[in-house]
C-alpha cells in the first residue's frame, strides 16, 4: 500500500491538482477507496461514476488531512502482515479485473458500466482484510491450488469466504446490492450463475479472463464467453488491450508493475526482499499535517470525524468535557447520540476508563466483561450507544477546556502500535483545540449579544418612559377640548385622533416590553372600517392639503383579514406616507380592497394602493424591501419603512408585491389571508 500512498502524496504535492487528479490516484487502491467511502458512504444523490463520487468527497476534506492520510500509509501498515509487494499484487489484480469488467459491460451494453468497474475494484478487498487480520491466512493461501479451493478452506475455517467478506465491506461503503451480489458470487461455478443478474456474470467473466491471461486456459476463455455471449477472439483482444492500457497508466504514475500480478489475487507474493525505509521525515511531516488539518474552526467537528477514519482507522469519536464547577466529565451534545450531554461521569470514579484516562492523562481501553454492565455502568452504556463492545479513551486539554475523546474500538481490535498512539493524541489535541476555540468564540459572541440586548432593553425602556409622559398630556388636553365641542363630525375626528394616540402609546410600550412576543388584542381586522378611519384621520393632513385626490373603494361588507388592526394600520400608514411624499400636486391615490382572491393556495383579501406619481427606477425596485436601502432623492429617511411593511405582512401569512415604471406611477398589492370564520 506504500506505493499507492506515495502516488497519492505525489499527486497532492504536484502544484494545484484537481479533485479528479487526486481521485484517479485514490482509485488505484481499493483500500484507499474503502477508507474514503467509509467517511461518507455512497447514497442516492451521488454521481453515477465512482471517480466523481470520490472527487466530491475530496473537495470537502482539508488538503493537509489528505496529505497526512497518504503519509500514514507510507509510514506504517496496520499489522504489517501484508508487505508492499503483496499489497501491490492485490491492488493491480483488482485494477485489472475492474478494467476488464468495465469493458465487458460496455461490450454487452450493460446500462450502468461504472457499477461493473466498482465491483471489479472491490471484489477482493476481503482477501486483503483476511490476510491482514487473520493469523493463519497465509498458510491457507499456500495450501490452496486455486481460488475456489481457497474459498472452500475459508468456509471451513471461518464460516465465510473472502468474496462474502468483500461484499459486506462494499455494502458498508454504500455500493448498491447489485454490486455486492456480484462480488459475493464472482468465484461461483459458471453454470450456477448463468441466469443471475447481468452484473454477476460480467464480474465472474472478468475474473475468468484475468486468470486466462496467466494460465492460457481454454476453459477460462470458454467460461467468459459463455457468461457474456462475447466471442473468444474478441475477448483475447480485450485482455491484451486492457493489460497494455493499465501498464502504461501505471508507468505514467511511476508505479512499478509485474505483469504476473494482474492474474491471480490469491497467490502469495514474497515480501522477504522488501528493503527497510527510513520514515523519520515522513513521521515529522505527518504530525505537522495532522496539527494543521483543522485550520477552519467551523469545520473542525466534521474534520475530526474524517480524520478519525483516514488517519487513525477508527470510527468518529464522541467528546466528554470536564465540568470545572463540579468535577464531572459531561458528554458534549451530538446529534447522532441524543441525550449524550446528560451522561456525567465523576472524575474521581475509579472504575471508569474515561475518568482514569483523564486523571492519568494517558490512553485507556474499556472492554465489556462477561457479565454486563460491569463495574462502571456509564462506560458500558456508552459502548452500547457507540455499537461497540469496547472503547478507546484519549485525553485532551487546551487553554479553554479539557476532556476525553472516546472512540468505538472493538475489544479484539488492536488500534495500532508504534506511531499510532502518538498520532491519535496529536489529531485529538489539534481537533479539540479548534472545537474549544469555536465554543469560546461562540460564548464570547453570545455574552456580547446579551450585553448589547440588555443595553438596548434599558435604553428602550427609558425612551418608552419618557415618551409616555407627553403622550398622556396630549391625550388629556384632547379630552378637555373634546368636552367643549358641539360639532359631531369634529368630535368623531377627535375620537379617531385619541385612538391613534392610544395605538402610538401601545407601540411605545411594546418597544420596551420583552417579556412576550405574543400580540395582544384581536387577531383579525375589519379592512373597510380601518381604511375609512385612516382616510378620515389622515386624508386632510397627508393628501388634501397637498392637492392630492384620495379615492377609496372598499365595500362595507368585506370579510375580516387575518392580521391584527394595529399591524394593518402600520402597514397602510407607511404606504400612505410614501405615496404622499411621491405624488406631485394634482395627483391621485387610489386605494381598493377586494375579497375572495386565491393567492398562495388560500382565499385572501387584496388591498391595492395605486398612485400616478413619477414611479420608481428598476434598481430601486430591487432593493425596495431591503433595510437601510434609502432612495437618494429622499434624504433623512431611515430606510426601514417598507422593510417593516414587508415583515408585518409576511409575519401574518401575507404577501406584498410592487410594480412600478418611471413616469407611470406605482402599484402595491397586499394579499392577506381571510380570518377563519367561527
Amino acid at each position: 500500500m506504500r506505493e499507492s500512498a506515495t502516488a497519492l502524496l505525489r499527486a497532492l504535492s504536484n502544484g494545484k491538482p484537481t479533485t479528479q487528479d487526486i481521485a484517479r490516484s485514490i482509485a488505484l487502491d481499493p483500500v484507499l477507496v474503502f477508507e474514503l467511502l467509509l467517511t461518507a458512504p455512497l447514497g442516492g444523490n451521488d454521481p453515477e461514476k465512482l471517480l466523481d463520487a470520490i472527487a466530491n468527497r475530496i473537495a470537502g476534506i482539508d488538503a493537509g488531512l489528505l496529505q497526512g492520510w497518504s503519509l500514514r500509509h507510507v509510514i506504517q501498515q496496520p499489522q504489517r502482515r501484508i508487505g508492499t509487494r503483496s499489497h501491490r499484487h492485490h491492488a493491480l489484480h483488482s485494477q485489472f479485473v475492474a478494467e476488464l469488467s468495465l469493458h465487458l459491460a460496455l461490450e454487452t451494453a450493460y446500462p450502468r458500466p461504472d457499477e461493473a468497474y466498482c465491483a471489479g475494484l472491490m471484489h477482493d478487498l476481503g482477501l486483503l482484510w483476511l490476510g491482514e487480520y487473520s493469523d493463519d491466512y497465509r498458510q491457507l493461501q499456500l495450501d490452496a491450488i486455486d481460488e475456489r479451493a481457497l474459498a472452500a478452506a475459508e468456509w471451513e475455517r471461518y464460516g465465510f469466504d473472502h468474496a462474502e467478506l468483500s461484499a459486506d465491506l462494499a455494502a458498508r461503503c454504500g455500493f448498491p446490492p447489485s454490486v455486492a451480489d456480484a462480488i459475493a458470487l464472482h468465484q461461483a461455478e459458471p453454470e450456477s450463475i448463468i441466469n443471475a443478474h447481468p452484473l454477476v456474470r460480467i464480474l465472474a467473466a472478468a475474473e475468468e479472463l484475468a486468470g486466462y491471461r496467466g494460465s492460457q486456459s481454454a476453459a477460462s476463455l470458454e467460461s467468459a464467453s459463455h457468461l457474456t455471449g462475447v466471442e473468444g477472439s474478441l475477448l483475447v483482444s480485450l485482455i491484451a488491450d486492457t493489460a497494455r492500457g493499465l501498464q502504461e497508466r501505471l508507468k505514467g504514475l511511476e508505479m512499478s508493475i509485474e505483469p504476473a500480478m494482474l492474474t491471480q489475487p490469491w497467490a502469495v507474493s514474497s515480501d522477504k526482499s522488501e528493503p527497510a525505509t527510513d520514515t523519520s521525515i515522513a513521521r515529522t511531516a505527518l504530525g505537522a499535517f495532522s496539527r494543521g488539518a483543522f485550520s477552519d474552526a467551523g469545520m473542525a467537528r466534521q474534520g475530526f470525524d474524517v480524520a478519525s477514519r483516514l488517519l487513525l482507522g477508527l470510527d468518529a469519536p464522541v467528546l466528554f468535557v470536564r465540568n470545572f464547577s463540579e468535577d464531572f466529565l459531561v458528554g458534549a451534545a451530538n446529534p447522532t447520540y441524543p441525550g449524550l450531554e446528560q451522561l456525567q461521569i465523576p472524575i474521581a470514579d475509579e472504575y471508569s476508563a474515561l475518568a482514569q484516562a483523564f486523571r492519568d492523562d494517558t490512553e485507556m481501553r474499556f472492554q465489556n466483561g462477561a457479565r454486563p454492565p460491569g463495574r462502571c455502568t456509564a462506560d458500558w452504556q456508552l459502548a452500547r450507544w457507540l455499537e461497540s463492545d469496547g472503547l478507546l479513551c484519549v485525553p485532551w486539554n487546551n487553554p479553554h477546556e479539557a476532556g476525553v475523546a472516546v472512540f468505538p474500538c472493538a475489544s479484539n481490535e488492536i488500534p495500532g502500535g508504534d506511531v499510532e498512539p502518538g498520532l491519535r493524541r496529536t489529531v485529538t489535541q489539534a481537533a479539540t483545540a479548534r472545537l474549544s476555540e469555536r465554543r469560546a468564540d461562540e460564548k464570547m459572541r453570545q455574552d456580547l449579544e446579551e450585553s448589547i440586548a440588555r443595553r438596548y432593553i434599558d435604553h428602550a425602556r427609558r425612551i418608552a418612559h419618557e415618551a409616555s409622559n407627553p403622550l398622556t398630556v396630549i391625550k388629556t388636553y384632547l379630552g378637555m377640548i373634546d368636552e367643549k365641542l358641539d360639532d359631531p363630525a369634529l368630535k368623531e375626528q377627535f375620537a379617531l385622533l385619541s385612538d391613534e394616540l392610544d395605538r402610538v402609546g401601545t407601540l411605545v410600550r411594546r418597544t420596551s416590553d420583552f417579556s412576550s412576543i405574543t400580540p395582544s388584542g384581536p387577531s383579525h381586522s375589519g379592512v373597510a372600517e380601518i381604511l375609512h378611519d385612516l382616510r378620515a384621520l389622515y386624508g386632510e393632513a397627508l393628501f388634501s392639503r397637498r392637492g392630492i385626490h384620495f379615492e377609496l373603494r372598499a365595500p362595507a361588507n368585506l370579510p375580516p383579514a387575518a392580521i391584527p388592526p394595529d399591524a394593518l394600520k402600520q402597514v397602510l400608514l407607511n404606504l400612505f406616507k410614501n405615496a404622499a411624499e411621491a405624488i406631485p400636486e394634482g395627483g391621485k391615490l387610489t386605494v381598493a380592497a377586494v375579497a375572495g382572491i386565491n393567492a398562495n393556495g388560500s382565499r385572501c383579501m387584496e388591498i391595492r394602493v395605486v398612485d400616478n406619481g413619477p414611479g420608481l427606477p428598476a434598481e430601486r425596485i430591487d432593493t425596495l424591501f431591503t433595510p437601510n436601502a434609502r432612495s437618494n432623492d429622499k434624504p433623512g429617511g431611515s430606510g426601514i419603512g417598507l422593510p417593516v411593511v414587508r415583515d408585518l405582512v409576511t409575519a401574518y401569512g401575507g404577501t406584498i408585491l410592487c410594480r412600478s415604471q418611471p413616469g407611470s406611477g406605482t402599484l402595491f398589492q397586499i394579499f392577506m389571508p381571510l380570518a377563519a370564520m367561527p
